[in-house]
């Protein structure tokens, strides 16, 4: 795979993946998570090892698996990434999979899931856009209808994108949405960004050229916001975003100074 078309933490939540199947309780298993890995991304699981990492990411692909077997027809995967939902998870018969990404990144993709000898078990269609521009002119040429049910999903993204740009690309799902539809994801905290338990992990994010730029400590008005109700938002370790992995207590929402994430399903 060439290197410099994906990016640092695609390749790092692959090799976390990776680690994940490996386990004898493994949350979920996917054959292809070491390959897209490579090397650097099992450097990477080292060097941003911080407590609880591992952990959340897994627990996050596990949530989202589930919320993507009761997917309608349709599913648009905002910054696919190397996410390998489309040949590890069964899918219901008709359902399409539309994976946004820039169009390095897709390429590359394509050539090392040939390489592995990954089988798709749903309609697959590539969408080259930048999702801070005009994306939405790209997924409907794809194929993608707004008169279909949609399940937009947003793994590890927004916290990577300005403030601005996270609410817009939310907003634009919406808009684009019927009722009905569903997103869903995954936010930081803001407390992340400026608690003394993170600070080590966002300066080693930050040397690598993809630092955290978005949380907020209130992710219900945030969704509300940009046009979705929210159905539900969890902390890892609640009832719903645990699976046996989290190993701590979660924390009352009005405890500061720890880093938390959340995972949401909101629908429009």
């Amino acid at each position: 795979m060439r290197q410099e078309a994906v990016s640092a933490t695609a390749r790092w939540t692959a090799a976390v993946r990776a680690h994940e199947s490996g386990l004898p309780d493994a949350l979920f298993t996917d054959p292809y998570a070491a390959g897209l890995a490579g090397e650097e991304g099992f450097r990477l699981l080292e060097r941003y090892g911080n407590p609880g990492v591992k952990e959340f990411i897994a627990i996050r692909t596990r949530y989202l698996d589930e919320v993507a077997a009761r997917a309608p027809g349709q599913v648009v995967l905002l910054a696919a990434g190397l996410d390998t939902r489309t040949a590890r998870l069964p899918w219901r018969p008709g359902t399409v999979v539309y994976e946004v990404d820039r169009p390095a990144l897709l390429e590359a993709k394509d050539e090392e899931l040939a390489a592995l000898g990954a089988r798709h078990g749903c309609g697959r269609r590539t969408v080259a856009a930048d999702l801070t521009g005009d994306w939405t002119s790209a997924l409907r040429a794809a194929g993608w209808s707004s008169g279909e049910p949609t399940l937009w999903i947003a793994e590890g993204l927004l916290l990577y994108l300005p403030e601005r740009d996270a609410r817009t690309l939310a907003a634009t799902a919406a808009e684009l949405s019927s009722p009905g539809d569903v997103l869903a994801g995954d936010l930081l905290s803001h407390q992340s960004m400026v608690s003394e338990f993170s600070r080590e992990g966002l300066r080693r994010l930050t040397e690598d050229g993809c630092p955290w730029l978005f949380g907020t400590d209130r992710p219900e008005d945030f969704l509300t916001e940009c046009g979705w109700k929210p159905a539900e938002v969890l902390c890892p370790g609640e009832p719903g975003a645990s699976f046996g992995r989290w190993p701590w207590e979660p924390l009352p929402r009005e405890v500061e100074g720890f880093p938390r994430n959340f995972l949401f399903t909101a629908r429009r």
